[in-house]
């Protein structure tokens, strides 16, 4: 036993599977969009080579300019109100003693739905003649506060946002609860002998020790609302006027609908780089950080 574990065949062929899907569903379609980008091509007739102009084309497109601020409005919405309340929610969960599994699991049922059954709910509740929240508005007498949610191209960002939130805000909690259930108790013992209050707890002790995870959140922040694609397609498609557009639904339209695949694919790679560097930027600040602390 012990000679076949020594044996490094036997790791790479564990490694051989995972390692050969990764290559065919990862690797493999990323340089096939790399060198679509360079061909004018509608996936029928035969491609024309036209070197750069598929991506010079991104920094003159106000389509594309616009979806990817929207996307970005997607990612200070996460880093300003999600995390914050993701922090905040698994801080009280931790004080519980009494009904903690089940305050655990009520956050994170939202995550095990479908985005399309979150998006399909949340278009109910949105609907302006018979959606809850303006039966509810109107209900109290707030008929002039019922709005078309999604119709309206000033709130329907908002209303996604908040629909996305609602979705992906169980998983981090359980992920950072998980990180403060962990502090070592003797910790937090001894900071409540020497008299520090729940604030200097979470402050002092708390914050600091669940920073990695914190940067766990961040970059999953980062990746996801990048590329968010689906409760978009199915809440708004991108509308009203473009003003929910995103890079995601904006490279299907323009792959599949226009099917002008070539400048789609310059997109998906665009998409790619962007995620890339802003992951590269973070890494990079997390460990001069790290640097600084040692």
């Amino acid at each position: 036993m012990n000679k076949a574990l020594r044996n490094p065949w036997i790791y790479a062929a564990f490694i051989a599977p995972t390692l050969a899907l990764y290559l065919l569903f990862f690797l493999y379609p990323v340089v096939q969009s790399l060198y679509y980008g360079f061909y004018q091509w509608d996936g029928i007739t035969d491609k024309i080579y036209i070197g750069f102009d598929n991506f010079t084309r991104l920094l003159h497109d106000k389509v594309f300019i616009k979806s990817f601020w929207n996307n970005m409005y997607f990612l200070v919405f996460s880093l300003v109100i999600n995390i914050p309340l993701v922090v905040l929610i698994s801080i009280l969960i931790s004080k519980v003693n009494r009904l903690r599994s089940f305050y655990k699991s009520a956050v994170f049922v939202p995550v095990v739905i479908s985005t399309s059954t979150v998006a399909i709910l949340f278009g109910v509740l949105y609907n302006y003649e018979s959606g809850m929240i303006n039966q509810v508005l109107r209900s109290i007498g707030l008929d002039s506060w019922a709005q078309e949610w999604l119709s309206d191209p000033k709130l329907a960002m908002l209303s996604i946002l908040i629909a996305n939130a609602w979705q992906n805000i169980g998983f981090f909690i359980v992920l950072c609860l998980a990180a403060i259930l962990n502090i070592p108790r003797e910790i937090v013992e001894a900071a409540n002998i020497d008299g520090a209050t729940s604030w200097r707890e979470t402050r002092l002790i708390t914050l600091p020790l669940i920073r990695p995870v914190m940067f766990v959140m961040l970059l999953l922040s980062v990746s996801g609302t990048m590329k968010v694609l689906d409760i978009v397609q199915i809440m708004t498609n991108g509308g009203p006027f473009q003003s929910t557009e995103v890079m995601s639904t904006y490279m299907l339209k323009v792959g599949f609908r226009s099917m002008e695949l070539g400048y789609g694919s310059a997109i998906g790679v665009a998409m790619f780089i962007i995620i890339l560097v802003m992951t590269g930027i973070l890494q990079l600040i997390s460990r001069r950080r790290e640097e600084v602390q040692y």
